[in-house]
């Protein structure tokens, strides 16, 4: 009964704590980019990806997002919740995440941003005639959808809780269960054989041992 109180008490404060503070949704929309073809230099996938992140402005890329996503919230929590890295799970890809309470708007700002981003290198590509040094080709390869975007907070939390719930019961039975195999009195033996108590026949000879100690 201790161990179960245990588990269910925290169990149902996870809950609660989940339900009050949900973890956000995160989207993820993933671009990949090469070279143009008539650039005529060899450079690995990584040092192009920083080289057009490097090169690519996006002071208002986020409110250009933010208008096609229909995003309300303000610039400073939208870029809060947005995150632009790249890919290390593709060679020249760029990963665009956002993270907000539904998987829907999660995905609609990370398919914006990169749509935003797409068109910007298509901009600044032109501009390698005029001495540019982007020259590269970004295209968006894996769109974000609301059914990838599912948040695994609120499970966590109780799997967590339970864990701890059995931890923690398991060491307060442990605990009483080693107290009750200790007798200190009749009230602790009634207790423990589920009996009166007809008398109690002192020690004496702990009696006689702390005198001695004592003299």
């Amino acid at each position: 009964m201790l161990v179960g109180g245990m588990v269910l008490t925290l169990v149902l404060i996870s809950t609660l704590f989940g339900l009050l503070y949900p973890r956000p949704y995160v989207a993820e929309a993933i671009m990949t980019a090469r070279p143009e073809d008539d650039l005529g230099v060899d450079e690995d996938s990584e040092a192009l990806v920083q080289r057009i992140l490097n090169s690519v402005d996006t002071s208002d890329l986020s409110r250009e997002a933010m208008r096609d996503a229909g995003w309300t919230a303000g610039t400073e929590e939208f870029n809060d919740r947005l995150d632009v890295e790249p890919d290390e799970n593709g060679p020249g890809g760029i990963r665009v995440s956002f993270s907000a309470t539904t998987a829907e708007e999660a995905s609609r700002a990370a398919n914006a941003y990169a749509k935003s981003f797409v068109e910007r290198t298509e901009e600044l590509n032109p501009q390698r005639l005029a001495g540019g040094t982007l020259a590269a080709d970004v295209r968006i390869t894996r769109p974000a959808t609301p059914s990838g975007a599912r948040s695994t907070g609120l499970l966590l939390y109780e799997t967590v809780a339970a864990a701890a719930g059995l931890l923690l019961g398991g060491v307060a039975a442990l605990i009483l269960e080693g107290r009750t195999r200790r007798w200190r009195g009749a009230k602790d033996a009634e207790l423990t054989l589920r009996a009166p108590v007809l008398g109690v026949i002192p020690d004496y000879h702990l009696e006689e041992r702390s005198e001695k100690r004592v003299g």
